[in-house]
């Protein structure tokens, strides 16, 4: 099955054809047409909100158009940024026309009465910041500052900052500029990446696979953990979330910035999914859909398609109840969903807020699309509501319905909604503009976090503009917040506000490393490594007992940043303080990561030494660790670790001599040479001598216990990774390994040996993996292709063997026989064209064919069962479905709300309308394997691959060669030549009758 597929569960994936609908209890009925927008009253009184609240107007047509996104000035105006131009262009060939609105309260009734237009002809803007003077705008490809220099409330002033986001989709384009704790604005992704070049000063950095954050007035850019498609938002901590279509909440758990210290580091997935319990929404109106009711199961269950703008709500208007709660927007389904942080260590878990089947807020008209979610000053939800008929993307709705359809039906409309609990007094709004330096540090006490986000970043533009003697009384009134502030958050957007002017003191530091609230202590030890970071060095000694108190905290988030920050320094107790962390991880992937971003040649031994002593090793992290000091020429710490193991498995063997090492050992040991890549060929040598001889005598081990058939089986598959790793053992070892391959042999261990010959580069590999070939099994024939595939001149032996006939071309899958197409190298793209059946390049000739399938499903011939049987053989490397195969691609049961012509488009032709994150990617690395697959993660040092057989990969940078990748999705054409006309009928109607995943 294709991961092309996926796209129509990312976004809002519901067509518009026929004008059919689904009732709020599951039945199918028809509608009259929805092509005539509801009054602003009747679309009002369609709304249902959750008690205790209510919902208003705020605002609405034609004071706001097509509104996504929006933010408060310090004069309490309202921006807006109005997508006028969705979807391609006010002429539908890409005029941009897209708007920046600003509305005024006038007389203070919570209403806004007033607007003017500051900007217009925009390319599509999805996020603006009130900023200065102005405001600044995501409009892809850049992000523009708008200032009005005249006083006439137009903008006059245009300047991009930066540039060369790309330019995909009008819902995947950059967007957000939110404030971070650390004085930076953060954007998303938005899935379509890009190379951005700051105009200020002339860096370049590529966002594949990740977020970004910038200082507009210096021009700084950095890229951040993650990926997000709309909306990176974060609590009042300084934790960030975000989301996609089909999820509504990512946790980024990591941090880029100290990640990439350390290029030998391969982290966990930086992003989350934190949520616990189903994907199930409950909207109570009619969806507009193009799905004709006889392909649609009675019941379909609406799940996830279209959520965006997460946020966390940062305000006390809405009771303790709402702390820590996150609010998402579903266009597709007209609601605002509502779920519950958990905090789980250094991480999260998401849960529904609402334990029935109720959402936060939804509507029963269908044209009510909620995008943009802010709480503002008042403590208050708004919602950004873009009323259109049509919110899909024309490129997921079918070509021939997309003609009956006007595409930007309602683009003269729009409305802001608040919600706010019931009679509660509305809270007035204090002029920011009007306040000195001294005033606006009084403001951050203060429950809203617009606000207090808003005082921080004046006060930073207030410092610049100060005479000495001002900026020294605005420091001594941040001092005085941060030392005696009854609000903890104001006591942490004080010590915020002082670093981010350069003017924070040893005894602020000091005073929030004692705070009583862990946030302000994590924050304060985040700042200190930064000082240390772009300091001489000089101040490291003075914070040792400092930090020495800390580092029993039992607050898990402040020993994350400890792990974190004593990367910066360079003193022998500091070594031992993150060594002390390093042995109380407890198998936290995420806390492992951060002792590991810290690592470097100074600290390796010591770390190392205090891991493993007398012969035990007190953290799962140990091989790592001991990889990582050969990788940073320290190689006397491995030789020292592998001396300590070996040496408690020779007591354990001597006091009982038929015992097995234990499976642990050998884990931490598999852990250690996975960890060196291609730095295992000199291993040998580096070690000291008795490095070298510990390491003889595991692998002795090693091969006794994967050869002896009287060790247990889990032992055996342990040892076997073990194998092949030393180049004065490879012969023996392949006689070993080699003797697996009969049927005689467990297949695991038959898979367990092909495995670890795959990562051996002797030419002979291919004959023996192909000695035997008449009598392996359907999943070892895969497996041994795949490492066929893996290297030049192995493929070459696969062709060879194709040609002469000991290997059918019918073993290879669509995905195989895609790879020898699309080699990179010349000769082997062209004897696989020769060897191989071609596949019909003509597409829409393949599309016509199977349209009978349709007809079998109209028919009634279509069978389920039968579908789950091709489903199970085709499909599950990369699609899960009815609790089957590997989630590599989004639940296929989101796929309810397709056509079966839709699906099968996809499935036929999947890189007809493939998106960027699904595209096919190249990867050579230095050792010689060549991979294929889809990226799912970057970061600054590694990047994680997902092949089509389902598994994923994580390579660090400079380890790869060559990235190449392709508009070609990874699902690959050539699907009909395995499955015929009615089994794609019986699969189409598994895929539609799947319930979503729970």
């Amino acid at each position: 099955m294709s991961l092309h597929i996926a796209r129509f569960l990312l976004l809002a994936a519901l067509g518009l054809a026929a004008r059919f609908a689904f009732a709020a209890e599951g039945q199918h009925v028809a509608q009259p047409a929805w092509g005539v927008a509801l009054s602003q009253a009747d679309s009002f009184s369609k709304i249902e909100v959750a008690e205790p609240f209510e919902v208003e107007l705020a605002a609405a047509e034609p004071l706001v158009m097509d509104p996504v996104d929006f933010d408060w000035g310090p004069d309490g105006r309202l921006w807006v940024a109005e997508m006028a131009d969705y979807p391609h262009g006010l002429d539908g060939q890409g005029q941009p026309g897209g708007r920046i609105r600003v509305l005024t309260d006038r007389d203070g009734d919570g209403r806004y009465e007033h607007a003017s237009l500051f900007a217009d002809k925009l390319n599509t803007p999805t996020g603006v910041l009130a900023w200065r003077d102005g405001v600044l705008v995501t409009a892809c490809p850049d992000v523009l500052y708008l200032a009005d220099t005249t006083g006439d409330g137009i903008a006059d002033h245009v300047e991009k900052l930066y540039s060369g986001f790309g330019v995909g989709n009008e819902q995947h384009r950059v967007n957000g500029l939110r404030w971070g704790l650390d004085n930076w604005v953060y954007l998303a992704n938005g899935d379509s990446g890009g190379t951005v070049i700051s105009h200020r000063t002339g860096k370049e950095v590529d966002i594949r696979g990740r977020d970004l954050r910038i200082r507009p007035d210096t021009g700084e850019i950095e890229t951040q953990s993650g990926q997000t498609q709309f909306g990176r938002n974060r609590d009042n901590w300084g934790n960030w979330f975000g989301c996609n279509n089909p999820n509504p909440i990512f946790h980024y758990v990591l941090d880029e910035s100290y990640l990439a210290r350390n290029p030998h580091l391969v982290p966990p997935k930086v992003r989350r999914d934190i949520r616990i319990g189903d994907a199930v929404v409950y909207p109570i109106g009619p969806i507009i859909s193009h799905c004709d009711p006889k392909y649609r199961p009675i019941g379909a269950t609406p799940i996830f398609t279209s959520a965006c703008g997460t946020i966390v709500y940062r305000d006390n208007l809405f009771g303790d109840q709402y702390t820590d709660v996150t609010f998402t927007s579903e266009p597709v389904y007209n609601i605002v969903h509502a779920r519950k942080l958990i905090p789980r260590g250094v991480t999260f878990e998401s849960v529904k807020l609402q334990d029935d089947e109720r959402e936060f807020l939804r509507s029963a008209d269908p044209w009510s699309r909620p995008t943009g979610l802010h709480v503002g000053p008042d403590g208050a939800l708004y919602v950004a509501d873009m009323v259109r008929e049509v919110i899909e993307h024309p490129e997921w709705i079918a070509d021939e319905l997309e003609q009956t359809l006007d595409l930007r039906a309602g683009a003269e409309l729009g409305r802001l909604y608040r919600i706010a609990p019931k009679d509660a007094p509305r809270r007035p709004f204090q002029r920011l503009d009007q306040l000195t330096a001294t005033d606006l540090v009084d403001a951050l006490d203060s429950p809203s976090g617009w606000q207090r986000d808003m005082v921080q970043r004046m006060l930073l533009w207030k410092a610049v503009e100060s005479t000495e003697a001002d900026a020294a009384i605005l420091c001594s009134r941040l001092h005085g917040v941060l030392s005696s502030h009854s609000n903890p958050l104001a006591r942490l957007h004080a010590l915020a506000t002082l670093s981010g002017i350069g003017q924070v003191s040893d005894e602020d530091l000091r005073l929030g490393m004692r705070d009583a609230h862990a946030g302000i202590r994590r924050h304060a030890i985040r700042i200190l490594g930064e000082q240390v970071r772009q300091g001489d060095g000089t101040i490291e000694n003075q914070w040792q007992t400092d930090i020495e108190r800390l580092i029993d905290d039992a607050d898990p988030m402040i020993r994350l940043q400890l792990a974190y920050s004593l990367g910066e320094f360079r003193n022998a107790w500091a070594f031992e303080m993150l060594a002390s962390i390093a042995t109380r991880v407890n198998d936290d992937p995420y806390l492992s990561a951060a002792v590991l971003s810290s690592v470097h040649k100074q600290n390796v031994q010591a770390i190392t030494s205090a891991i493993c002593r007398d012969g035990h090793c007190q953290s799962s992290m140990a091989g790592t660790m001991a990889a990582m000091a050969i990788k940073l020429n320290a190689p006397t710490a491995a030789s020292h670790w592998l001396q300590s193991i070996a040496s408690n498995i020779a007591s354990n063997v001597d006091s009982m001599p038929d015992s097995q090492p234990d499976i642990p050992t050998w884990q931490s040991l598999d852990r250690f040479f996975q960890s060196l890549g291609g730095s295992d060929r000199e291993l040998e040598r580096q070690l000291d001598t008795n490095g070298t001889a510990s390491l003889r005598r595991l692998h002795r081990l090693a091969y006794e216990t994967t050869g002896s058939p009287d060790a247990p089986l889990a032992n055996r598959l342990a040892g076997i990774k073990l194998l092949g790793r030393l180049k004065s053992e490879r012969v023996a070892d392949t006689e070993l390994l080699t003797g697996f391959l009969s049927p005689q042999t467990p297949v695991e261990l038959q898979q367990a040996a092909v495995a670890t010959l795959a990562g051996m580069e002797s030419a002979d590999v291919p004959s023996i993996l192909t000695a035997s070939w008449d009598t392996h099994g359907p999943a070892l024939r895969d497996q041994i292709l795949g490492t066929l595939l893996s290297r030049t001149s192995w493929t070459s032996e696969l062709l060879s063997k194709i040609e002469q006939g000991v290997i059918s071309q019918n073993s290879l899958s669509g995905t195989q026989r895609s790879q020898l197409s699309q080699h990179r190298d010349t000769s082997i793209r062209e004897r696989a064209a020769k060897v191989l059946q071609a596949v019909d390049s003509d597409r829409e000739r393949v599309l016509q064919a199977y349209s009978r399938s349709l007809r079998v499903i109209d028919d009634g011939r279509a069978d389920a069962d039968r579908g789950r049987v091709v489903f199970t053989t085709k499909c599950t490397a990369c699609h899960r479905l009815g609790g089957q195969g590997n989630a590599i691609a989004p639940d296929l049961a989101a796929l309810t709300n397709r056509s079966p012509a839709a699906i099968l488009t996809a499935i036929i032709d999947p890189s007809r309308a493939v998106e960027a994150k699904y595209q096919q990617y190249q990867l050579l690395l230095r050792d010689g394997r060549t991979l294929v697959g889809m990226l799912t993660e970057e970061t600054a040092n590694s990047l994680t691959l997902a092949s089509a057989d389902g598994k994923t990969q994580s390579f660090l940078r400079n380890e790869i060669e060559l990235l190449r990748g392709s508009p070609i999705s990874m699902m690959p054409v050539g699907l009909e030549q395995e499955i015929s006309v009615e089994q794609m009928a019986d699969l189409l109607r598994y895929i539609l009758d799947q319930p979503p995943t729970k």
